[in-house]
């Protein structure tokens, strides 16, 4: 009899745990509204809003430079000059306070200029004391008495001794002017110099403007994202390129401005005068989109890939997505005001599909 009581009270702990599990089972299922089956939701009001998205990331520039110009004076060095710009009669550096100057031509000065010589090397002296306001003559490559003239009052206005002929090494020709120059690495202050070091380098003219990132960042970069360039007190506007893949791994994007050419335009002059320059930049990975904006989670997507959003009233309304980020979709379909419930998923729609450019992903400058 005992044995049968203590089988009857097991029996009917068993049922009461069911029981309970049950009960708790359909709680957990049941909606704010008691309805089985339902996600909670909140009813929020659709409202005016402006999404976007921006990567901030830097810019590689290069700009090769070839060695245009050599040292043919011994000495020591006595000043140099800074990476500005420099024109025509402009001083690079000084050895045993001999100025050596810097004009525009193809021909390297290869010997002391004076009366009677002639060629293009004196040519283009003469172009150059022509710029200076110096020399009134016809430029026709002859160290004539006109040229001596100029020659001596350019060295009277440089305080230099006025001989009315040009030394060996005190002019250097770089192919353009005005223009950024490098120094070679010897000529610096102080240095003893012997003759025939490296002295002067000049761009190629050829730049490069390029974005190097990861292969995260780079699924976030759609081909022809606008990037905004920073560069001292200017700002240029760019567009995405081609890509290639280093050995490293990381993706390459060459930049172009948007109607092609170099991204620096008529500014590109303002550049140091150095092979890798590094500039900030924004990329902008979602253009900025204004109109009725929803909680991302408030729309969902259909197999076909049609978005839509419940309506506070229950009912279904068509949206398109134009785009999103930050968590809220800008949608037409829809209009400022109207109340949209907002669900974890929503009841048989999955997240929204992302809008143009939209990803995932760290980095987003807003």
């Amino acid at each position: 009899m005992a044995r049968a009581v203590r089988w009857v009270a097991a029996l009917a702990v068993v049922v009461a745990v069911a029981l309970a599990g049950y009960w708790a089972g359909q709680r957990t299922l049941a909606g704010p509204a008691g309805q089985v089956g339902e996600q909670a939701s909140v009813v929020q009001t659709v409202a005016e809003a402006t999404v976007g998205r921006t990567l901030s990331l830097n810019v590689t520039v290069e700009q090769p430079f070839v060695p245009v110009a050599v040292n043919a004076l011994a000495g020591t060095v006595t000043w140099v000059r800074s990476g500005e710009e420099v024109v025509a009669g402009d001083v690079l550096y000084e050895v045993d306070t001999v100025p050596v100057r810097v004009v525009a031509g193809e021909v390297p000065f290869w010997r002391v200029l004076t009366s009677p010589a002639s060629g293009e090397d004196v040519a283009q002296l003469q172009r150059a004391l022509s710029e200076l306001g110096l020399y009134r003559g016809q430029v026709d490559g002859r160290f004539g008495l006109s040229t001596v003239e100029a020659v001596r009052l350019w060295q009277r206005d440089a305080g230099v001794a006025v001989t009315g002929m040009v030394g060996l090494g005190e002019l250097v020709a770089v192919p353009a002017l005005p223009a950024r120059l490098r120094l070679g690495e010897e000529i610096v202050l102080g240095a003893r110099l012997g003759g025939g070091e490296p002295a002067v380098f000049a761009p190629t003219g050829e730049l490069r403007f390029s974005l190097v990132v990861s292969p995260d960042q780079a699924a976030l970069i759609p081909l022809g994202a606008s990037v905004m360039v920073a560069h001292e007190g200017y700002t240029w506007q760019a567009v995405v390129g081609e890509a290639t893949t280093d050995q490293a791994g990381e993706i390459r994007y060459l930049l172009t401005a948007p109607g092609g050419g170099m991204v620096c335009g008529e500014e590109c002059a303002t550049l140091p005068a150095s092979e890798h320059t590094t500039l900030r930049a924004q990329v902008v990975v979602v253009p900025q989109v204004s109109g009725p904006a929803v909680p991302v989670a408030a729309v969902h997507t259909d197999p076909d890939g049609t978005a839509w959003v419940e309506m506070a009233d229950g009912s279904r309304r068509e949206v398109t997505v134009r785009a999103s980020a930050g968590g809220l979709a800008v949608v037409s379909g829809i209009e400022p005001g109207e109340r949209v419930r907002v669900f974890g998923d929503g009841p048989g729609g999955g997240p929204v599909a992302p809008g143009p450019g939209e990803g995932g992903g760290a980095g987003a400058g807003r």
